[in-house]
């Protein structure tokens, strides 16, 4: 399952601390696009790890099959 990270505002990401992603870079798994995390469309946390994107649909696209985008699958932990 995935989850939308902060709010869209004037088509850009907000999340708390802004100064933390502002330099850092992402590639976006869908088309390759290469962005700013700062200045990202959307963003969706899958089992803990943020993926950024360039548009909505970039993230629609993401979500319906992460797993096709090369997104980490999911390994519970054993029980004990």
């Amino acid at each position: 399952m995935t989850r939308v990270v902060g709010s869209l505002d004037n088509g850009r990401v907000s999340f708390g601390d802004k100064a933390e992603i502002e330099d850092a870079r992402a590639t976006d798994q869908v088309c390759g696009a290469e962005m700013i995390r700062a200045d990202a469309a959307a963003a969706t946390d899958f089992h803990g790890r943020l993926y950024f994107f360039c548009s909505r649909a970039c993230k629609m696209q993401f979500d319906a099959d992460p797993e096709r985008y090369g997104a980490a699958t999911y390994a519970p932990e054993a029980p004990r």
